[in-house]
């Protein structure tokens, strides 16, 4: 089979799973993964002859895809702040607006000293090791309640230079005796009955732990941060949050009654209210 014919059976087989310009992108992303090709190729190269090899592995992402397992996990991988990192479903697949929050991060930080850091709930370590790398000089350490996650951040670890001390930790439990310049969260936040109206590759195979949070307590974790990180940051120490859109007046509120200067929140890249942060005066 050429690659022209797969394409077009992949398009058929897809069609009423995904939409038009998504099954083109997942197209483009398992041909480049496993050719290394660009997209330009899909064109230039309808005519290559696939081998029986190449057609399995094809088939059995088409299948898995049918199934509506994410691309990400198929593939092991995907790219954030242009680096690759490692996602099973024990960790969420990282998002553009946490790529956001470290990017912003990067540039507001430029030139400050920032001794030591904490990522909260890190997942693949995504938010801690990006920012380490840009912040060579920064003791970062990373804490999540699951162990599995833990296991797959620190094999992220393994492709960068800049050591995070992984650390199991529930945040609703007493926080150990330390003190940061710098907290860095993405806790759950999506209240549980929302799962009813997301898409089922998020709800069937990311990890709900780190996803929802109970319907009556939408802020719980962002509360137990907020009040334990006032105690830990040092003064003039930055608390910044990765929030659903709906709550981060909440998240601002009550960082501005602990006793937070220069709270502010401001948009994602799709104009969703999405990030909070203060300082500690």
């Amino acid at each position: 089979m050429t690659l022209g014919n797969w394409q077009a059976y992949w398009n058929q087989t897809l069609s009423g799973t995904y939409p038009k310009e998504e099954i083109r992108s997942l197209l483009i992303r398992a041909i480049t993964d496993r050719f290394n090709w660009s997209a330009i190729d899909l064109i230039t190269r309808k005519e290559t002859v696939l081998s029986a090899l190449d057609l399995d592995w094809l088939n059995s992402v088409l299948k898995r895809l049918q199934s509506l397992e994410p691309m990400q996990q198929i593939l092991g991988y995907t790219w954030f702040c242009d680096q690759k990192f490692l996602v099973t479903p024990d960790v969420l697949i990282p998002r553009p607006e946490t790529e956001e929050l470290v990017m912003y991060l990067r540039e507001h930080l430029k030139g400050k000293v920032v001794r030591k850091a904490l990522d909260i709930g890190t997942g693949s370590g995504c938010i801690a090791l990006s920012l380490a790398d840009s912040m060579p000089q920064t003791h970062w350490s990373a804490w999540d309640v699951s162990t599995q996650a833990l296991t797959v951040a620190k094999r992220n670890q393994e492709h960068f230079e800049q050591q995070v001390n992984w650390q199991r930790q529930d945040v609703l439990q007493t926080w150990p005796e330390e003190h940061f310049d710098l907290i860095v969260s993405n806790p759950p936040y999506i209240p549980q009955n929302e799962q009813y109206s997301m898409d089922q590759n998020v709800v069937d195979y990311e990890p709900h732990l780190a996803l929802f949070v109970p319907q009556d307590e939408p802020l719980k974790f962002y509360s137990e941060i907020i009040q334990k990180g006032f105690k830990c940051l040092n003064h003039g120490g930055g608390l910044y949050f990765e929030c659903h859109f709906e709550f981060t007046q909440g998240v601002a509120a009550q960082m501005q009654e602990m006793g937070y200067t220069q709270v502010k929140k401001w948009k994602d890249q799709w104009g969703k209210w999405r990030f909070v942060s203060g300082l500690k005066p």
